[in-house]
């Protein structure tokens, strides 16, 4: 299975690329494939065809997400990882959960 096709994505990697970057030690790494997005060694947010994975929100957080977007869990083939959530997005939608991104950013950050 294939999880990130870049033809499919490439708009809404761009989109979260130009906000994240620039932010203090973010990394870029492709894990199976997929581009995944570390602050200080830890994966905050990554990419899969069509959609996000924040990996680092607390519950509460998670609840106010499902408030505002859909969110789906994150299956790794049959093991369901769920304290991450997968969103299907449009890059024109992006803005509206950079403030989810950035908690996940700012935990990953200061995680040890």
């Amino acid at each position: 299975m294939k999880w990130y096709i870049e033809e499919e994505t490439k708009e809404l990697r761009k989109a979260l690329e130009t906000e994240i970057l620039g932010w203090y030690k973010v990394e870029y790494k492709k894990m199976f494939g997929c581009p995944c997005y570390l602050a200080n060694g830890k994966m905050f947010v990554g990419l899969v065809t069509k959609g996000i994975i924040i990996t680092k929100l607390d519950e509460s957080d998670r609840i106010k997400l499902k408030r505002i977007h859909e969110i789906l869990p994150f299956n790794a083939g049959k093991k369901t990882i769920k304290k991450w959530v997968r969103l299907n997005i449009e890059a024109s939608s992006l803005k509206s959960i950079m403030p989810f991104i950035e908690k996940s950013y700012n935990r990953a950050l200061t995680e040890k």
